[in-house]
């Protein structure tokens, strides 16, 4: 549903006849009827299968799926679903005369709309490193290497950077590194493996 336009209608309203027990007193009512928003051609959310046909005194499960690729943050919808007599079951009424209350079962949404709402929140992946902020807003790592090799007093020339993931989800992440760097162990003290580690034989 569209919630930028507020102009837009949300039901269509009709005068018909009134058929029900208090009849004599009110001739005719107002009938309120729900206008379906145009579907969703993106949505983070699908739901499998579109339209299904439910025989008599049976059930039917339907499979909704998140799409967490459509980027982070907060996700709203509305699934509508418009439960319909088959062409067959109105064969059936038709030809035993139809219903004495005069209801019409051909109308879209007689038997009434069910109406599923979904909420999803997706976080962004932040990992936190442990340098202090400098004044341009960069995380620093400074190095000091002597050119005279063999040194014992020399600086090491490797240091270590630990990286934290502060969310409750296990998360993957890339470090790249480049120029006169390079990346040459890591460890971690979480149990999880990242999705291509098995490839490769490694």
């Amino acid at each position: 549903m569209d919630e930028t336009n507020e102009d837009r209608d949300i039901f269509d309203i009709d005068i018909t006849k009134n058929l029900a027990f208090d009849k004599a007193e009110n001739p005719f009512k107002f009938e309120f009827k729900a206008i379906e928003p145009e579907p969703s051609l993106d949505s983070a959310f699908k739901i499998e299968p579109e339209s299904v046909v439910v025989g008599s005194r049976s059930t039917h499960n339907f499979t909704v799926t998140f799409d967490p690729s459509k980027g982070t943050g907060k996700f709203k919808s509305i699934i509508l679903a418009s439960p319909e007599l088959s062409k067959e079951e109105l064969e059936l009424q038709s030809a035993s005369g139809g219903d004495d209350s005069g209801f019409d079962f051909t109308k879209p949404g007689s038997l009434g709309i069910i109406s599923l709402k979904f909420d999803a929140t997706t976080i962004d992946p932040i990992l936190s490193i442990d340098r202090k902020l400098k004044m341009d807003g960069q995380n620093h790592m400074r190095l000091k290497f002597w050119s005279v090799l063999g040194e014992e007093d020399a600086p090491k020339k490797i240091q270590k950077l630990t990286f934290t993931n502060d969310s409750k989800a296990d998360l993957v992440f890339n470090l790249n590194i480049n120029g006169p760097f390079e990346i040459v162990k890591t460890k971690t003290n979480s149990g999880a493996t990242h999705p291509l580690s098995k490839q490769g034989g490694g």
